[in-house]
């Protein structure tokens, strides 16, 4: 076996490594986004193809799973683009696979969280969706747009302040 060989092997294992880390993330998220599972199921395939190819020109100036996060918003988007709408009312079953609640007080407000989430622009659903629901934090959500960190402070402020809206309107 040639040293080629050895690299080639190593590479493997650990862009693995990194499927196996992070498949669940990429494909939560394709599914929040685009509220299809095979949709989701295709862009997380599709983001992996196209991480494992880039995987050398991975400079690691952000986590493996903002680079993989920033991956998959931009084939998502695509999609979207692809087909000209955004099916949010099938997200429902998804969340609830996710997060299911036992309290009726609790599966009450959810439902109207998820009611305000759904009325949201996706450009807000997906800003909530990253920092909320996937608990990243400012400056890789900063590095996922290629924005300032200061601009998404006041994206999410602004995603926040509409959430409020929607779901006061539904509490009404």
């Amino acid at each position: 076996m040639n040293t080629n060989e050895i690299f080639e092997m190593n590479r493997n294992e650990e862009f693995e490594g990194v499927v196996k880390a992070h498949w669940a993330d990429v494909l939560r998220l394709g599914i929040l986004m685009l509220a299809d599972e095979t949709e989701a199921e295709e862009v997380a395939q599709q983001t992996f193809f196209k991480a494992y190819t880039a995987w050398d020109s991975f400079e690691g100036r952000s986590s493996v799973r903002t680079w993989l996060f920033r991956i998959a918003i931009n084939v998502c988007r695509r999609n979207l683009t692809t087909r000209k709408r955004f099916r949010g009312e099938r997200l429902d079953r998804h969340i609830e696979l996710v997060h299911p609640e036992t309290d009726p007080h609790e599966e009450l407000m959810t439902e109207k969280v998820r009611q305000a989430l759904k009325l949201l622009a996706p450009p807000h659903r997906l800003i909530l969706t990253l920092f909320c629901i996937e608990g990243m934090k400012h400056q890789d959500i900063a590095r996922i747009f290629d924005v300032p960190e200061g601009t998404v402070w006041s994206r999410l402020h602004k995603a926040k302040q509409q959430l409020k809206e929607k779901f006061q309107a539904i509490k009404d």
